[in-house]
């Protein structure tokens, strides 16, 4: 029986370069031409995340030539955002001597400047949507380098079908109409990649013209100084260059190649830092006691002072004492490598699906596989090992995150893990499995966007468990209504308080009595946290003019029951630890199923919710 992963025939006749280059235009008009004619302030509906600095410094860059923020820099955000650039990171300048900026009139930006300088060019020429002319440019190149890779081993319609969907069966498209550097160093990571491992799939005689450099010592220079930017863009992704100098000491056998890459990637990240500090005086544009954020009111806004108005975010210290608390860390450390593929909100398998068949692929014949794709696998590992080891309880990258943002720049080095592939419709496995994740939110990436909390409520990605490590960092926290919701506390019951985190639209707001409705019909799921150990929990279970059936699940563990009409139930828990969150807050999964429900609006009411059972939880210590 022949193998679905199959390289072509060693003599076969010269690569075909026209799919490829039809697909990289097609993904630059398609994204190119929304680039050009979308209302961007209107369609993103405002700032999210970190776009406010790089939109700020990016403007900067193209319309001052200079990365200070300045007053002309505030006046020119509200032209086209109404809440000025919340969410900015500012700190204060210094000399390259440590004393303080001569220039009171003047702040310097909180982050990287590598993505908005290469942005600027194009921010210049059409404005705020410069920044998405740029990234359906990128998204072209990673097709282009994609198609190129793989049909160096594998016939071109396979490799067409798997180039694409790497890019478009997965999350991101969505971070096409961020303004941040995430898909800027995934497509720095696809190329770098590229530029190094081309020549040890392909042979000069089948290859393209134009590719020649790709099969000399140039290639690796050229990845060298790319990972160097994106060094500069994250710290973190310095992880991704040992691999090429072990492969060139190991397996080609080239130390002089290994030293010039070398000295080139320290040049190029240690130059752009140098370039940082002769800026603003501080090499660490994340550094600094001073470095704020800012929401509301900014500074040179009006006349109050910036220390009223900031919210410190200096990044100068690890916070070891809760990262690697003993109590929690390896606890943490085996559920986030769980959630880290099948998490409900930021897990591989959902939103980069395309990165999990390439594993899944790699390890069918594992022992078939050169040494430098065992390198691209440690690198693209290591990666994820140190998000869940550094950052356990923000590795996803914040709660305005839609999928696991972090995982941006080694999601690229995961297109080299594939092996040859000649079959068609095994290539087609990633655009269908991750498309039935992703689907949603690629059509509509604004609102995917603006509305992270709303990506996982419904549709397969429910099949997946939430990440209890992200308690706080959860998209459901963009939503306040939604999330730290107080029940229990009862005047005169002496019960304790303790927090609700719906993690759905299955349940409406707190009643008067500190109890909820839910939907009729559907599961509502979400998370209890107290502070303290609990030994029970109870839930009274009152149904409307209709009979129902309900469902509580906690933990894992369900109880049913049948409540009449205009009755109630109760039903007893006994809890378990639960998850201990930060080593200090014990959390509870608890799902309730009504099978039934009803409209108060035909019985009397003015209410129009679809109701199915009202729940009243009570907790004992």
């Amino acid at each position: 029986m022949t193998s679905p992963f199959t390289a072509a025939p060693a003599a076969a006749e010269r690569m075909t370069l026209r799919p490829g280059v039809i697909a990289a235009a097609l993904c630059l008009c398609v994204y190119g031409a929304l680039a050009l004619t979308v209302d961007f302030p209107r369609a993103a509906l405002g700032f999210q995340s970190d776009e406010a600095t790089y939109y700020m410094m990016g403007h900067s860059l193209a319309e001052d030539g200079d990365l200070a923020y300045r007053y002309q820099d505030l006046i020119r955000v509200w032209r086209e955002f109404p809440t000025g650039p919340a969410g900015v990171f500012l700190k204060k300048g210094q000399t390259i001597g440590g004393a303080p900026d001569p220039d009171p009139n003047r702040l310097f930006f909180g982050k990287s400047f590598i993505y908005p300088a290469f942005a600027a060019p194009f921010v210049k020429l059409f404005g705020t949507n410069g920044f998405l002319v740029l990234h359906a440019v990128l998204l072209a190149l990673v097709v282009l380098c994609g198609y190129l890779f793989l049909h160096a081993r594998a016939p071109a319609a396979p490799s067409l079908v798997l180039a694409t969907g790497f890019v478009g069966a997965t999350v991101v498209p969505v971070y096409f109409v961020w303004i941040t550097p995430e898909l800027f160093n995934f497509s720095l990571g696809a190329v770098a990649y590229f530029c190094w491992l081309y020549k040890e799939v392909a042979s000069p005689e089948r290859s393209p013209r134009g590719t020649a450099w790709l099969f000399c010592g140039r290639s690796d220079l050229a990845a060298a100084a790319i990972l160097g930017l994106l060094t500069f863009s994250k710290p973190s992704n310095a992880l991704l260059f040992p691999p090429i100098v072990i492969w060139q000491l190991l397996g080609r056998r080239r130390p002089r190649i290994a030293i010039a890459s070398a000295a080139l990637f320290v040049l190029v990240a240690a130059g752009l830092f140098g370039i940082n500090t002769a800026v603003s005086g501080s090499w660490n544009y994340q550094g600094g006691g001073d470095r704020q954020t800012y929401y509301y009111e900014f500074p040179f806004q009006n006349q109050a002072p910036r220390t009223e108005i900031g919210v410190p975010k200096s990044r100068d210290e690890a916070l070891t004492q809760i990262i690697f608390n003993p109590r929690v860390f390896t606890t943490n450390l085996l559920h986030n490598v769980a959630y880290v593929f099948v998490g409900r909100n930021a897990g591989l398998v959902a939103y980069f699906f395309p990165a999990v068949f390439a594993l899944g692929a790699f390890l069918a014949a594992p022992r078939r596989r050169p040494f430098w794709q065992w390198l691209v696998l440690a690198s693209g590992l290591a990666q994820i090992a140190l998000f869940i080891v550094v950052t356990p309880y923000t590795w996803n990258g914040g709660g305005g995150s839609v999928g696991n943002r972090y995982f941006m720049s080694a999601y690229g080095v995961f297109l080299f893990l594939l092996p040859p592939i000649a079959s068609l419709g095994v290539s087609l496995v990633p655009w269908i499995a991750g498309s039935i994740f992703v689907a949603p939110l690629v059509l509509n990436p604004f609102a995917a966007s603006f509305y992270p909390g709303n990506n996982a409520k419904s549709g397969p990605l429910r099949l997946l468990p939430v990440e209890l490590t992200l308690i706080y960092d959860l998209p459901i926290n963009n939503e306040a209504s939604r999330v730290r919701q107080w029940y229990g506390d009862t005047p005169g019951q002496g019960d304790p308080g303790f927090q609700i985190y719906f993690m759905d639209d299955n349940s409406y707001g707190r009643e008067a009595d500190k109890s909820f409705w839910t939907r009729g019909e559907a599961r509502a799921e979400f998370l209890i946290k107290t502070d303290r150990p609990m030994k029970r929990a109870e839930f009274t279970l009152t149904a409307g003019p209709l009979p129902t059936d309900v469902k509580i699940s906690v933990d894992g563990r369900g109880q049913r029951v049948h409540v009449n009409a205009d009755h109630s139930q109760q039903l007893t828990f006994a809890l378990g630890p639960g998850f201990l969150y930060q080593g200090m807050w014990p959390v509870w999964r608890v799902s309730v199923t009504s099978s039934a429900g009803f409209t108060p609006v035909f019985h009397g009411s003015d209410d129009t919710r679809y109701l199915g059972v009202r729940v009243k939880p009570v907790l004992v210590p």
